[in-house]
């Protein structure tokens, strides 16, 4: 670990705070003499302002900054995911449904958010004027009654207060907790009066469940789509002549070209447990222990220290990069690598796309994100890059045990057609598995019809695709819940049986794309049982749940048309 003379320093982030006080002295007391005057117009009911930040989005007169919409979506979301982490997986799934049904499922990650936040404000002012509304009180009630249950059912204090302290690096207290259960309170009250009395056609429904719980054994002529691509080598010109009909589909990646900023220091030097012979001293291998757990705790004690420092020095070129509206980013960027020196890394990169990202990019761990987010997943959504706004472009993130990540992106460029010689490969692939796929679909056709004819002729399917020179295969009977796992296209001959008469050769070809069957149905039965009357009224039940939500989601979305919304880069 590199060392170097170590500050007098506590708790990084009081100090940090200090200081921004410090810095913004003058208009703070300005403020103070406004309030003393009653002149602060307070902020509007559902929000938390704009701050002393820029405003990055107003929803029907509540006004975010960027801290807001990170508070109000990734934040909310990693602290429902949480959850699952401290292994409360019930409580999970009753805020997942929230979260779920107002996030949608449209567009990347920062669409969702941005979904999520919007609806999370529009749900709150729309319940209210219908009368619904929930106060801490009656959360914090909620909460006790009905969350963090032990093994005996009864309410856990200590789970509960551990969940509430675990998001304190979320911005997160208990309050904002409370006001969270609140709001899914107010979206189950509100859910159930969007959906309430929408019921499924029973008819319908109960035809449905029958359809699918059916018996059928099929026999298929099948076609592989391979036999027929071997014999098709299409010429240049008609490889060329294909290109200039589908230029679309040969273009390059989207490219980014970005600079960052990594702090996050090297591990390699951590001290290594020792590992004794099987024979060797017992006095010895605890004096080797000792002196590892000395090691451990002094290089930890140096790395904390450390960190500290280069958080700071992070936090000082954030803010005046973001006071400058991203314009100093270089500039104070360079001034806290002078400080900080060769752990202060930046780094100005070649264009990129999102299969070659930088590999120290690509392997870092973000926190505060749900699992498997990927930092260029987030870099390449469309809405990440403003060309007309560098702060816009510049994203930071907590990486790793203890490092901060910021990113520039300084240039996106959108995918353009790839010149002939470049797609040739691809359009060649591509032309020779289209005639592939109408060859063996002609093929198809013209064996349905003969075999057909024979059938009708007193043939068995089995007999007239082998009189034809085709292979034929029997399926042993099966269930849309048991359909054979070696016969990939198996879902498909299932909805096909399904609406043909039994000793009948269907009339619809079986096609998904690698393979095409004909399709006879040997038998199709229906069994009941003696508890379908239960499995019935389940069903109708699940089905009407089902369509509550439905219509609950197509009103939660209506709420956009006529408000004021002003929203970053909606596209």
């Amino acid at each position: 670990m590199h060392t170097e003379t170590q500050r007098n320093l506590t708790d990084i982030t009081p100090q940090i705070m200090i200081e921004n006080m410090r810095k913004y002295t003058g208009l703070m007391v300005v403020v103070l003499i406004l309030l003393a005057a009653g002149l602060v117009i307070t902020m509007k009911p559902g929000g938390s302002g704009g701050g002393l930040g820029h405003e990055f989005m107003t929803v029907e007169g509540v006004a975010l900054d960027r801290n807001d919409f990170s508070k109000q979506g990734q934040n909310t979301i990693a602290a429902v995911q949480r959850l699952v982490q401290m292994q409360n997986f019930n409580d999970f799934i009753k805020l997942r449904e929230f979260v779920g049904s107002l996030m949608g499922t449209k567009g990347g990650e920062t669409q969702r958010n941005l979904d999520f936040v919007t609806n999370r404000i529009l749900l709150k002012k729309k319940a209210h004027s219908l009368g619904l509304y929930s106060s801490n009180e009656v959360a914090a009630t909620y909460i006790k009654d009905n969350m963090f249950q032990g093994r005996d059912g009864t309410f856990d204090v200590e789970m509960y207060t551990t969940y509430v302290d675990s998001l304190a690096n979320l911005g997160f207290k208990e309050i904002d907790f409370q006001e969270l259960i609140g709001e899914y309170i107010v979206f189950t009250k509100t859910r159930d009066l969007i959906g309430g009395g929408i019921t499924p056609s029973v008819e319908q429904t109960l035809a449905q469940m029958k359809s699918d719980a059916q018996t059928v054994g099929v026999s298929t002529v099948n076609f592989q789509l391979e036999d027929f691509s071997k014999e098709i080598n299409p010429t240049e010109e008609e490889v060329k002549s294909y290109w200039e009909t589908h230029k679309d589909k040969y273009k390059t990646d989207v490219q980014l070209k970005a600079t960052y900023v990594l702090t996050l220091l090297d591990d390699s030097d951590q001290p290594t447990r020792p590992t004794p012979a099987p024979d060797a001293d017992p006095t010895a291998v605890t004096q080797q222990n000792l002196a590892y757990q000395e090691a451990l705790a002094d290089w930890t004690e140096q790395r904390k220290n450390h960190t500290k420092i280069l958080t700071k020095l992070f936090s000082e070129f954030v803010d005046t990069s973001a006071d400058s509206d991203g314009i100093k980013f270089d500039e104070a960027a360079a001034v806290a690598k002078d400080k900080a020196g060769e752990d202060f890394t930046i780094v100005t990169t070649e264009a990129f796309n999102i299969e070659n990202t930088p590999a120290e990019i690509k392997a870092l761990t973000l926190k505060h994100y749900q699992p498997g987010t990927q930092i260029a997943s987030i870099l390449f959504d469309p809405k990440s890059y403003n060309a007309e706004d560098i702060n816009y472009n510049i994203h930071t993130f907590s990486v790793g045990l203890d490092g901060n990540l910021a990113i520039r992106i300084d240039e996106r460029i959108e995918p353009a057609v790839k010149e002939f010689e470049v797609a040739k490969e691809l359009a060649t692939a591509d032309l020779i598995q289209e005639l592939a796929s109408k060859a063996m679909h002609d093929a198809a056709i013209t064996a349905q019809t003969e075999i057909t004819e024979l059938i009708n002729a007193g043939k068995s399917f089995n007999e007239a695709a082998q009189e034809k020179g085709f292979n034929s295969s029997t399926l042993a009977p099966f269930t849309a819940a048991s359909t054979p796992a070696d016969i990939n296209n198996a879902d498909d001959l299932f909805r096909i049986a399904v609406i043909t008469d039994p000793a009948s050769i269907a009339k619809e070809l079986s096609e998904t794309g690698e393979i095409t069957s004909i399709v006879y149905v040997d038998s199709r039965t229906y069994e009941t049982s003696a508890d379908d009357t239960i499995k019935e009224q389940q069903l109708i039940d699940n089905t009407a749940t089902q369509l509550q939500y439905v219509a609950f989601n197509a009103w939660v979305n209506s709420l956009k048309d006529d408000a004021d919304l002003k929203l970053p880069l909606v596209e």
